[in-house]
């Protein structure tokens, strides 16, 4: 390996400048796949395909077009007078495709009041009537038992205030297209709704995309412009040299644009993860170009000249930088395993980015040095070293840490025992802690609340309650009379299950439960039909009064019953209600034959909360398995390869510690850290064993002379690298992503 290490870097050194022109063509290509990035913002993202629950909504969007819906709250003094009343009439798939531009079949239906009264007016061979004269049509059909059922309260505010619309979209679409569509929606809806003295508030898929679009950049260029400066700082005050940092920089950054190029290329998508693959590409990599330049200046000090320290820094250093670089690798390949497709995502991006990092940082920086070094005038460089000696002798910081770092080190070699008994409590209190910590997956809690699509929501649920659903999808005979009388008896047994505390926010209400079971007896002055003649006479009425095509598959062999309500506070919250719908599923397919699958949003986030223990339990320790194989074989021992592994197993059980201390929750991104710490926190303790290996067996220092001289050497860039690392990931601790901030 030495030897590859050593051809490596007297190539990069005799030949910089094809280096240079290499990496700047191979970084044009990159920045081509940039804007071919595409985003993803969305729960079912986030869900393997095997999950029944997934397989059921897929079956909901084939069958029924889908949960995806735009839902937009008009509000006007009257929203059921004639000049409101009149412009929702002629809202259509049509129209919108022929005066706000969009695309046939990106919406699929539109529903709003006026649906029903346009249709029994066509019915009966009429044309709705135009101005005072539809306030009156509107004024008795709202006075009728079907919409005193159906519609008031439902989708007109009982004050006559405010209504709601609601927007099909195609769940085939992609991000861009959502967000594309949200854009030109409210743009033609705002403008039409303005001219009639009306507001429109936006909710939903296509507006929470958009939103949630603006709001990721600004976090990843806020993060990232922090972190930059911040890692600036750091390297200013450890080279005190201005052209050491931006070659730094310069090199960290391309290897950034490298990475988010390849996602673009291969069609990863840019994900809710994806915001902290910059800042986590900073705080890892700057720990690779510290080091080789770090030991670049040692050579130097001690009398080499600029090829023989380039090499030497790549042939020695680089040994160690490969062994961090190969078990970070290893610590995000462990995510390639779990069935979360954007954990596998983030998993190989991150693999991509730490290998083009130490392939830069072993080929291009030495390039780039050797080109800044060689045209400086001889007496200036050697200015610079010995002002480098100068604070190396006399810096009070410097001082202070290999004091420190002294003291440290020989306190663990009079006291090996005392330090090893800390270490398995730590380590057996962060296992206890992986079994009592809670667990999160609710993709919402990404998102701010003063977010538009987020406000219009809450606004929404104000007037017409939560609009959250989960459904139950049934398959079989679902316009049986015996078999709608069930779905009747699973609407109850939710509402009244012994599990639903009712006084609790995002609770399940029998008003919230609907199906076309409750349709059929709202049009019969609240009593069912009392045979199967009577339901198929009273479904063919509605059907010429309504579309039932949102409650009854079009082939009759489906339907779905609908269960509205807020999301819960808690995930604990959230496995009660899906335990609930389960229940209920579970009865109604006993007693009458049907096939029941509950889905939706509370049931997709459960099953991932599910599965974000056992998949922190794997990908940690396939990581660690992994990693300590690469040791040992390095270092050709089990027992050095073990001991460096210890370091990783304390950074776990902190980890673990910390979150079950306060109290947050192993969410999506959280569940990531342990292997972020066997791959970024084991160069710690590579750096320090294959050192103390240098100084001890190939220079045959005694013990605790090694120990002192191996913390002397690599001490200051190890302090340096984890200041930076660590603080990159308290930049992330600022974000207003909740998640994101406690990852941080």
């Amino acid at each position: 390996m030495s030897r590859f290490f050593t051809f490596l870097a007297s190539q990069s050194e005799k030949r910089p400048w094809p280096v240079v022109i290499v990496a700047g063509l191979l970084t044009v290509f990159m920045l081509g796949g940039m804007g071919l990035l595409k985003t993803e913002f969305s729960q079912e993202g986030m869900m393997p395909a095997k999950y029944e629950s997934v397989k059921a909504l897929k079956k909901v969007q084939d069958d029924f077009g889908g949960l995806f819906y735009e839902n937009v709250l008009v509000t006007a003094d009257d929203v059921t007078g004639f000049k409101v009343g009149g412009f929702l009439a002629g809202l259509s798939t049509e129209a919108l495709e022929k005066k706000a531009g969009i695309k046939k079949g990106r919406i699929t239906k539109i529903e709003t009041y006026m649906d029903p009264l346009e249709k029994m007016t066509r019915m009966q061979g009429m044309r709705l009537p135009t101005g005072v004269m539809l306030s009156e049509a509107i004024r008795q059909f709202m006075a009728t038992p079907y919409a005193q059922e159906q519609l008031l309260g439902k989708t007109v505010s009982n004050d006559r205030k405010a209504t709601l619309v609601k927007l099909q979209i195609n769940p085939k679409l992609n991000q861009k297209d959502q967000m594309n569509l949200a854009v030109d929606l409210e743009k033609y809806l705002d403008t039409e709704l303005h001219a009639i003295g009306a507001r429109g508030y936006f909710a939903g898929m296509a507006s929470q995309q958009k939103d949630a679009q603006k709001f990721m950049a600004r976090q990843t260029s806020l993060l990232f412009g922090i972190a930059v400066l911040y890692i600036m700082l750091v390297l200013y005050l450890t080279f005190r040299r201005v052209s050491d940092v931006f070659l730094l920089m310069f090199v960290i950054v391309m290897s950034i644009a490298w990475t988010v190029g390849f996602m673009g290329w291969v069609g990863i998508a840019y994900a809710t993860m994806s915001v902290a693959i910059m800042p986590l590409m900073l705080g890892i990599n700057i720990a690779y170009v510290i080091h080789i330049l770090n030991r670049y200046y040692e050579e130097r000090e001690e009398g080499g000249d600029i090829f023989f320290s380039a090499t030497t820094a790549v042939k020695t250093v680089g040994v160690a930088v490969f062994l961090t670089a190969i078990t970070t690798v290893f610590g995000f390949s462990s995510f390639l395993i779990t069935d979360i497709p954007p954990m596998r995502d983030f998993g190989l991006v991150c693999m991509i980015g730490i290998s083009i990092s130490f392939l830069l940082a072993i080929t291009l920086l030495p390039a780039l040095v050797v080109l800044r070094d060689r045209r400086k005038k001889a007496e200036r460089l050697e200015e610079h070293l010995e002002k480098m000696k100068k604070r190396r002798r006399e810096s009070r910081y410097g001082t202070l840490v290999d004091s420190a770092l002294g003291k440290a080190a020989g306190a663990a070699h009079r006291h090996p025992w005392v330090l090893a008994v800390c270490v398995l409590l730590l380590i057996g209190f962060g296992g206890f802690s992986v079994a009592s910590v809670k667990t999160g997956a609710d993709v919402r809690s990404w998102m701010p609340k003063d977010m538009p699509s987020t406000k219009a929501a809450a606004l929404i649920s104000k007037h017409f309650g939560a609009q959250d659903a989960d459904v139950i999808l049934v398959s079989g005979d679902v316009t049986n009379h015996k078999n709608l009388l069930a779905f009747l008896a699973a609407e109850e047994r939710i509402a009244d299950d012994s599990f639903n505390r009712k006084d609790r926010v995002g609770s399940f209400t029998r008003e919230g439960n609907i199906s076309i079971a409750d349709v059929l007896a709202n049009s019969n002055g609240g009593r069912f039909p009392d045979s199967q003649g009577a339901v198929n006479g009273a479904l063919g009425e509605l059907a010429r009064q309504m579309d039932l095509t949102s409650m009854v598959s079009r082939d009759g062999r489906s339907a779905l019953i609908m269960i509205r309500s807020a999301f819960p506070a808690s995930q604990a919250e959230t496995s009660e209600k899906v335990k609930i719908l389960r229940r209920a599923s579970g009865e109604l397919a006993k007693k009458t034959g049907l096939e029941a699958t509950p889905t939706g949003i509370s049931v997709l986030v459960s099953d991932l909360m599910g599965n974000i223990v056992p998949t922190q339990l794997e990908t940690s320790g396939l990581a660690l398995l992994l990693c300590l194989l690469v040791l040992v074989l390095v270092f050709r021992s089990f027992l050095f390869g073990l001991v460096t592994m210890v370091v990783v197993v304390c950074g776990m059980a902190a980890e673990m510690s910390f979150l079950y201390i306060v109290g947050w929750p192993l969410d999506i991104m959280s569940v990531t850290v342990a292997s972020l710490v066997i791959g970024a926190g084991v160069d710690f303790g590579i750096h320090i064993t294959h050192r103390f290996r240098e100084q001890r067996y190939d220079k045959c220092l005694p013990l605790e002379e090694a120990l002192q001289t191996t913390v002397r050497h690599v001490g200051r860039a190890l302090i340096a690298g984890a200041f930076t690392t660590a603080g990159v990931f308290a930049i992330l601790g600022i974000s207003t992503m909740e998640p994101l901030r406690h990852f941080g």
